[in-house]
């Protein structure tokens, strides 16, 4: 994934998020689709706690969909957007 977008939508288009949840005996679940495709899957990891690191379903597809809010109004007002990804 990283920075880079590609998309087939045409210039003007509605962006379209859909978040899905469902709970069963494993606890509360989300997927997020973009535009209809699967982006994000988010679940409990109790089974595997050793899954539990960054880049791995540490946050809500809400948190995610609330952060693609704040990017597309800062573009709405002309602002650039910038991701930059580091290492030490």
């Amino acid at each position: 994934m990283g920075c880079e977008v590609s998309t087939d939508r045409e210039k003007g288009e509605a962006v379209r998020i859909r978040i899905v949840e469902k709970e069963d005996h494993d606890g509360l679940q989300q997927e997020m689709f973009v535009d209809g495709r699967s982006r994000v899957f988010v679940g409990p990891l109790w089974g595997c706690p050793e899954d539990a690191i960054i880049g791995r379903a540490l946050v809500s597809c809400d948190e995610i969909s609330g952060l693609m809010r704040e990017a597309y109004e800062a573009g709405k007002r002309g602002e650039d957007f910038v991701c930059r990804k580091e290492k030490p």
